[in-house]
């Protein structure tokens, strides 16, 4: 009988210890903070010989949605290519559908809430040209130039060729 205890416990510990570890790195901490055009703009100038990939998008964004899991699936790849989300979802939505959908799709790289004056700031900060159309990807070489600016959803070999066309710029 204390053999059989012991076994029990023995295949009980080990798994309990090994579940909890994994739900810890799954349930990464998602924290959102708003971010205006002062920020955005240190984020982008303040490149460290980084390339920045900014994806703006919002949960009600079928597009959008579509395309995080390939963004997710770069992020993993590129150690020298920094990865930001920007929401221009509802701030008083981020408790109740950004967190969750960020937390659904394992996203780990950063990701801010517009905190922009009004949606025109926004657009006209980031490209004048840009109809505000989601979702909208900005890639900037190291130096804090923009290289590639992307209207609508777009593929992971699309987001690929255009990393890789400002990971060459020195």
């Amino acid at each position: 009988m204390r053999k059989l205890i012991l076994v029990v416990l023995l295949t009980l510990i080990p798994a309990t210890f090994f579940a909890e570890s994994k739900q810890k790195d799954t349930a990464k901490e998602v924290k959102i903070v708003a971010i205006n055009k002062d920020g955005l703009n240190k984020v982008i100038k303040n490149r460290k010989g980084k390339v920045l990939f900014l994806n703006l998008w919002a949960t009600w964004c079928i597009p959008c949605r579509e395309e995080i899991p390939d963004i997710v699936k770069l992020a993993g790849e590129y150690e020298d290519v920094e990865f930001i989300g920007l929401s221009v979802d509802f701030p008083e939505d981020v408790d109740s559908k950004v967190i969750p959908f960020l937390k659904f799709n394992n996203v780990l790289y950063t990701n801010y809430i517009n905190g922009f004056e009004n949606d025109e700031e926004l657009i006209n900060f980031l490209d004048e040209n840009w109809n505000g159309a989601l979702p909208a990807t900005l890639i900037y070489d190291s130096k804090g130039k923009k290289t590639s600016f992307l209207e609508g959803k777009k593929t992971y070999k699309e987001f690929k060729e255009e990393i890789e066309r400002a990971r060459k710029r020195k």
